[in-house]
């Protein structure tokens, strides 16, 4: 009995953050409102089995507000496409990534995001702000409580968590990809979450590399929960039932997770990232999240199998 109570205390802890930032946007018109990787980073913190990164609140908090401004930056003041801006930005990500002592790779997609939204409304900041806080607020009241491990912060040096040359991979196949993405009209295969998924995949150590099939599958319905949710409830019944909406696609997303007990943080972001997209992207929207997540897979355990032989070479 208390395990299912700490089970539905950690699912609430997801849930009312996910909800309640949906539901504002709903309220106030603002969709620059909606920050998707808070359902990722919600996941790593209150659903995953361990903290899954080496992080603490006040880095957390930073690195986001930071990345953030950043990538409204990129928008505002450097010229070019938008794969290009959007390239600059993941390849800016991972600089401050390596040297920031974490592996907290969502912050990638607060500085991607607005590039790919072209967003300049200060509300994703101030968004980021609150709903950031409240995540890392009710992490400590959960450890108070003694329903999750207080985690020790031990930072991790830059040659832990990437190299020069693997930034160089990542940042050319995220850029092949981004210009495919946009050219064909299937703009998700270039979303933050799968840039933030790419990330962790080619890092040091990655558990989900380990199942690939059970995490595309994974990945996919969580878009689909987002998407086809979002479809039925909003676009064919109510467009003012959208928290009633999110609320399902969240719960359906627990549902999948719990099931498929792989917690995979940007399958969180893959799910609220689908109430960003356009209503008639709807329907594509987890194909398009597929066949993403399929082609970063593909190149990232090509990437692991490659440096894998050579550093087997080199021992010899």
């Amino acid at each position: 009995m208390e395990k299912q109570s700490g089970i539905i205390l950690k699912s609430a802890a997801f849930l009312v953050p996910v909800i309640l930032m949906v539901g504002a946007a709903a309220v106030t018109g603002e969709r620059e409102i909606i920050f998707p990787e808070i359902g990722a980073i919600a996941t790593g913190l209150f659903l995953a089995p361990q903290l899954s990164w080496r992080v603490n609140g006040r880095r957390v908090f930073l690195l986001l507000l930071v990345s953030g401004v950043l990538g409204m930056g990129i928008v505002r003041f450097v010229p070019g496409s938008i794969a290009l801006q959007m390239s600059l930005g993941y390849l800016l990500a991972l600089v401050i990534l390596m040297f920031s002592g974490t592996t907290f790779a969502p912050m990638v997609s607060a500085l991607v995001l607005p590039i790919l939204l072209q967003t300049k409304s200060v509300w994703y900041l101030i968004s980021l702000v609150i709903f950031t806080t409240l995540l890392i607020g009710l992490r400590k009241m959960l450890e108070h409580a003694g329903l999750m491990q207080r985690e020790l912060f031990h930072p991790a040096a830059p040659s832990e968590t990437a190299s020069p040359a693997l930034i160089l991979f990542r940042t050319a196949f995220a850029s092949i990809m981004i210009v495919t993405a946009l050219s064909t009209g299937w703009t998700f295969m270039a979303a933050p979450p799968i840039l933030v998924l790419f990330t962790e995949l080619t890092s040091p150590g990655s558990r989900a590399l380990a199942h690939p099939g059970k995490a595309v599958l994974l990945m996919s319905l969580s878009a689909a929960a987002g998407a086809w949710i979002r479809e039925i409830v909003t676009v064919r019944i109510a467009p003012s039932l959208l928290p009633v909406s999110v609320a399902l696609s969240a719960l359906l997303f627990l549902l999948i997770l719990f099931r498929m007990r792989l917690f995979l943080p940007p399958a969180g972001a893959a799910m609220l990232l689908a109430y960003l997209a356009p209503d008639q992207a709807l329907t594509l929207y987890p194909l398009e999240i597929l066949a993403g997540v399929s082609a970063y897979f593909a190149a990232a355990l090509a990437y692991r199998a490659v440096t894998g032989r050579a550093a087997s070479a080199a021992g010899e």
